[in-house]
């Protein structure tokens, strides 16, 4: 059987965890064949939900830059489940943070600077 992948979103900044997201359906390369199949069912294409909930995620992140954000997209095989991933999260947040900044699929935005001190504005 073939091994698919699955495709998470992770947001984060000095906090903490803001966001991890099960983001396997909505990804361009699902999504986009799933529009094709509907386009050919006769169906209206629709604008892929995760394009503007990224987009609203980066303008958060800039105008709140002394947080430090970071927005990463990474991938698992499909047999680890998405709720072993948020049980990382929990049990150690700043393990799986180095893991994702180490291996992710895609930076979509990163303030992240390791010896920068925190400077009060």
């Amino acid at each position: 059987m073939e091994q698919t992948v699955r495709y998470i979103l992770a947001s984060w900044d000095r906090e903490g965890f803001e966001c991890l997201q099960d983001i396997t359906s909505k990804h361009p390369d699902n999504f986009e064949k799933s529009q094709i199949i509907d386009a050919l069912k006769g169906n209206t294409p629709q604008r892929n939900p995760l394009a503007q909930q990224i987009e609203h995620m980066k303008l958060r992140a800039r105008f709140n830059s002394q947080r430090c954000y970071e927005i990463y997209v990474f991938t698992t095989e499909d047999d680890i489940e998405f709720k072993e991933v948020e049980d990382w999260m929990i049990a150690d947040p700043q393990s799986l943070v180095n893991w994702i900044r180490d291996k992710h699929y895609a930076k979509v935005y990163s303030d992240y600077e390791p010896n920068r001190k925190p400077v009060i504005v």
